[in-house]
């Protein structure tokens, strides 16, 4: 299991301290992704409004997961 906080997440482009753990980096930033969804807190409004984006593409999601799996395999797990 890991455990990452938003800004780590958001790759301190914006997010919280709020912290999301799994055993998966797919579990770990959907929690994250929801919680980013559903937020009104200024700190989650760039990546909220890039995530509600049409022009976000599947390639750019891909990209994202692609340094987020990087970041995983960094962090030690518990």
């Amino acid at each position: 299991m890991k455990t990452f906080t938003c800004k780590e997440i958001m790759n301190d482009a914006s997010g919280c301290n709020m912290e999301f753990s799994d055993d998966t980096p797919m579990d770990v930033a959907s929690q994250c992704g929801k919680h980013v969804a559903s937020s009104t807190y200024a700190a989650h409004a760039p990546m909220r409004d890039k995530m509600m984006n049409p022009n976000h593409t599947q390639a750019d999601r891909e990209k994202w997961f692609t340094w987020f799996q990087g970041e995983w395999n960094k962090k030690a797990g518990v």
